[in-house]
């Protein structure tokens, strides 16, 4: 009876040893990277997109003179910005910090992650630059539970190594791989509410499914600082979807928050692009204090911004159809009317 009861009491400890932790940017500023990275005892593994920080990147060549392995995937020549990282790069060549700048065959390394001691995983939707920790609204997911924790590692020493790697059956959404459809399957399961954080979103697929889930009556809400083009706005706000325009905050989050109960968080945004071109990596959790601090700055966000779509909403499409209704029909009426006169 007592080894029983020993191992229900192991069972439970087991289950609070692992949660996962939520950064909040740009409110936490720096502080929980670098803390992170100070308290690393062997390696650091980082995949990042832009990187001009130099704050964070005294961090990362601390630990190498410090005799620590040093890892880092970024890219080379971002979009439309091709010389933003030749500064970082440079330095870390000056270093002696190996380092990737493409994964072949993907277009753009656009993942944002930090692998700390083949332990931790820090996953983000910013970047290591100056603007990231000023005026856009970002998160990180802190994540230590082996399973995710490893199937992060494997992909990073398959990119590195350049050779093919399939989606793991966790909580992870890679692209190209597996994100579209995880996310179409993630979008599903809402039951009563969406909540999104979109830099920009244009996927047809996904717009479709935020669409279809407003018509069933589920409350779609997207906050973004890019108005969708006008024929995915107008099809999302004909459905019942509720869209706001920040400018409080430059939204560079990729957040989707469902039913207040789980979330999707990571690099991906809801582009073609995004899905089908580069690499990049999400994470889905269920922690309920994390799920509670999204929710929570998101109806922050939502209540600062100009709502400047204006969305019907399931009675006034009833309104709509009832008004066209009798116009349709007022002829008939009259001349019944006139009859029984």
């Amino acid at each position: 009876m007592s080894r029983l009861l020993l191992s229900f009491l192991l069972y439970f400890l087991c289950l609070t040893c692992f949660a996962d932790q939520l950064i909040i940017e740009p409110e936490m500023g720096r502080a929980p990277l670098i803390k992170a990275m100070d308290e690393s005892k062997h390696s650091l593994k980082l995949v990042m997109y832009g990187f001009t920080d130099e704050t964070l990147l005294n961090s990362l060549i601390k630990k190498k003179l410090a005799n620590k392995t040093v890892q880092v995937i970024l890219e080379k020549e971002p979009y439309k910005a091709i010389d933003e990282n030749k500064k970082v790069i440079s330095k870390l060549k000056n270093h002696h910090i190996p380092w990737q700048g493409s994964i072949p065959p993907h277009r753009l390394i656009h993942q944002k992650t930090l692998l700390i001691d083949n332990e931790k995983v820090i996953v983000m939707t910013f970047n290591f630059t100056h603007s990231s920790f000023k005026n856009e609204r970002n998160f990180g997911l802190i994540i230590d539970d082996a399973k995710r924790v490893k199937a992060i590692n494997t992909l990073f020493s398959a990119d590195w190594n350049q050779i093919p790697n399939q989606a793991p059956d966790t909580d992870l959404l890679l692209s190209p791989d597996n994100s579209r459809q995880a996310l179409l399957k993630f979008i599903n399961t809402a039951k009563r509410s969406i909540k999104v954080y979109a830099q920009s979103i244009n996927d047809y697929k996904i717009v479709g499914a935020l669409a279809s889930k407003a018509r069933k009556g589920v409350d779609v809400s997207i906050l973004t600082s890019h108005k969708p083009r006008e024929k995915q706005a107008k099809y999302l706000e004909q459905a019942g979807v509720k869209i706001a325009i920040s400018k409080h905050y430059y939204i560079h989050a990729k957040v989707i928050i469902v039913d207040n109960e789980q979330a999707v968080l990571g690099s991906i945004n809801l582009t073609k692009p995004s899905f089908d071109n580069n690499r990049e990596l999400a994470v889905i959790t269920r922690d309920k204090t994390v799920v509670s601090q999204l929710n929570n700055t998101f109806s922050q966000d939502w209540s600062r911004v100009n709502h400047t779509h204006l969305p019907f909403t399931l009675d006034e499409r009833k309104v709509t159809y009832i008004l066209k209704q009798i116009k349709k029909h007022a002829k008939s009426l009259q001349n019944y009317l006139t009859l029984v006169d």
